[in-house]
């Protein structure tokens, strides 16, 4: 219930059939917006994030005509193909490791929504999510005065006409793995539970530190990163830093800039 046990406040548009009011009810959060279609959900989440003081506040969309990922990547979000939301908690909610965290809790809702072992979701350093080395989903958290603002990017289904040549071969869709149908109000409700017991404490940060270790989809392999150069990766530090080990044996904290694969294997 938002504040003073009033009902869930609620826009006039739907996301996968359901009303603002019927998602909030059925998500357990105050207030969800739903949408149609927007140009991305973390600008919307962050205009209303300085208009409302209901939180948690999640805002869904069938699609995005501006998504965008990290560093002002555009996020391909076609219309009923995914899960397209944004998260506003409390400003004092951002911590450095929150994007791992909330990939955490990502990966963990889409394979109990699967029901299935067929899809292992990895988390790739800083916020992307892997099945068998395809990106099938991604986090952008933004934060400011007036909130922090969890962005997710969910491939449910593959877009009509296909992905983008650019992304052929590097992105996949949860139903290309499980082959059937997804319900993605009920992904979108796990993540939402997933995401708030950790940030609230509920799930202590220890135990959610040892689930990216098993879920690290970088240790132990090459990587050509934009900070450091070339080398191994050798975990995430506890302040949320990518460990790369050079070539001299060194190890240095990556904390900025993109990491990739890289074309040749590393010293394990």
């Amino acid at each position: 219930m938002s504040e003073g046990g009033a009902a869930p406040r609620i826009s006039h548009d739907t996301w996968d059939g359901r009303s603002g009011r019927e998602l909030a009810e059925a998500w357990g959060v105050p207030k969800v917006e739903a949408l149609r279609t927007i140009g991305s959900t973390n600008d919307r989440a962050a205009e209303l994030a300085r208009l409302d003081s209901v939180r948690p506040l999640v805002v869904v969309a069938e699609e995005q005509t501006a998504g965008r990922g990290r560093r002002g990547a555009d996020w391909q979000s076609a219309s009923h193909a995914g899960v397209w939301m944004s998260i506003v908690l409390d400003a004092e909610r951002a911590f450095p490791q929150l994007p791992l965290v909330v990939g955490v809790a990502c990966a963990l809702a889409i394979e109990r929504t699967l029901g299935s072992s067929e899809a292992r979701v990895l988390v790739k350093w800083p916020n992307d999510l892997l099945v068998a080395d395809q990106k099938v989903g991604g986090i952008l958290c933004e934060s400011g005065p007036s909130g922090v603002i969890i962005g997710i990017g969910i491939n449910v289904a593959v877009p009509p006409g296909g992905f983008r040549s650019d992304l052929a071969g590097r992105a996949t869709a949860l139903e290309l793995v499980n082959h059937k149908t997804m319900a993605r109000s009920a992904l979108a409700a796990s993540i939402i539970d997933g995401v708030l017991s950790r940030v609230d404490g509920s799930v202590p940060l220890d135990a959610t530190w040892q689930e990216l270790e098993r879920r690290d989809a970088l240790t132990g392999r090459a990587v050509e990163t934009e900070e450091h150069g070339r080398g191994v990766a050798r975990g995430i530090d506890p302040a949320g830093a990518l460990r790369l080990e050079l070539t001299d044996g060194q190890v240095r904290a990556v904390i900025s800039g993109s990491v990739r694969l890289a074309a040749t294997p590393g010293r394990g």
